[in-house]
């Protein structure tokens, strides 16, 4: 039996004052019973039910430990659920918003759709065209390096490729092209530099990377504004309809790095090994750039690069840490995080120790890249 169902309109069919309460009762309970697990086990209606207790959550004068309680116990039986794993991703995002409150949410995420391979060619041809200015051509060309690496704007002008004979990194089964960087926004007084992988980046995108490399190298905070500013207004060009022209304006460089980590996320890296590449010594910073559709398929076929292997294994992620100090002390793990009271000893070895930012720090430091 099928049955077609409009969720977006509620019309009933018995008026209240004309029904007996028990005739309604048993209407419902034939409802609940029959009906209930058949609906719920169809993903869109779970993706639709998320939707709706997203705006039912808004207009609810509850407060937000509540709402936050709601999501976890949805989330809680979905992950025991049969077939509910659109459900358990939606209430894992609501749960994720919840607890971050985070500006420019939406657009974030229309962003991480808009920026796809058709849009990314399109960038390629303008930024191709003699008859666009130099400053623009270099900004898209910058935000396209941007969309491989996810380095800060400044960082760019600390890069080092190191294209031939690259050094074996311990953990790594093979050489491969690396960039070494001088980490920026760091609180520590001597940062490590942190080295990417470029393992499936080959000539052409390489020689984007040192071009971008070299382009940046002498610029001052000036110039590299007037990149980020000709690269938006090449971009507006580009704007098929008003709704994108819309959405561009709130493009920057920044919008490439978390374009970067949405994708990263989609082909299924950890947010260790993301947080890793982003230049972050925890999880926690996440947040501010994965808020896009990471549940679906990547929208681009360009190389993403890695974290070397041991730079993921010292990354922090401290609501697992709390989880495991909770456990420590008698009580019950957090809502999403493994019970590992099992398993805890009381003297935990810590995460392993790499070399690697030694001598990257020596080849930062040295006379030049070949």
């Amino acid at each position: 039996m099928q049955i077609l169902i409009n969720l977006t309109e509620h019309t009933p069919i018995f008026q209240s004052e004309n029904t007996d309460p028990r005739v309604r009762s048993l209407m419902e309970r034939y409802i609940k019973e029959r009906f209930f697990d058949a609906l719920m086990y169809q993903s869109e209606v779970q993706k639709d039910f998320a939707k709706w207790l997203e705006d039912h959550q808004k207009q609810s004068q509850a407060n937000l430990k509540t709402k936050r309680w709601e999501i976890r116990k949805i989330r809680q039986a979905a992950e025991h659920g049969i077939n509910t794993a659109t459900l358990y991703r939606e209430m894992d995002r609501l749960h994720f918003d919840a607890r971050n409150n985070i500006p420019n949410k939406q657009v974030n995420h229309e962003l991480s759709h808009l920026i796809d391979m058709t849009f990314i060619n399109r960038m390629a041809n303008e930024a191709q065209n003699p008859d666009v200015p130099v400053t623009q051509r270099q900004g898209l060309m910058l935000f396209g390096a941007t969309l491989m690496v996810g380095l800060r704007t400044s960082e760019w002008q600390t890069a080092r490729l190191i294209r031939d004979d690259p050094p074996l990194l311990d953990g790594e089964s093979a050489a491969y092209p690396i960039l070494i960087v001088q980490t920026a926004k760091t609180r520590k007084e001597d940062p490590e530099p942190r080295i990417l992988v470029l393992e499936e980046f080959d000539r052409g995108a390489l020689h984007m990377i040192e071009a971008c490399i070299d382009m940046t190298r002498e610029m001052n905070n000036g110039s590299l504004g007037q990149l980020v500013s000709g690269m938006r207004k090449a971009m507006l060009r580009l704007a098929e309809d008003a709704q994108t022209q819309e959405l561009l304006q709130h493009v920057d460089m920044k919008t490439a790095r978390k374009i970067f980590t949405v994708e990263s996320r989609r082909e299924g890296r950890s947010p260790e090994s993301v947080s890793a590449a982003l230049g972050h010594t925890t999880t926690n910073n996440l947040r501010w750039y994965a808020q896009g559709d990471i549940y679906c398929d990547r929208l681009t076929d360009i190389p993403l690069a890695r974290p070397a292997k041991e730079a993921t294994l010292k990354i922090r992620d401290p609501l697992a840490e709390l989880n495991e100090r909770k456990q420590r002390q008698g009580e019950t793990p957090l809502s999403g995080y493994p019970d590992l009271r099992d398993r805890i000893t009381p003297d935990a070895p810590a995460s392993g120790q790499t070399n690697s930012a030694h001598w990257a720090n020596q080849l930062l430091g040295g006379s030049g890249n070949d």
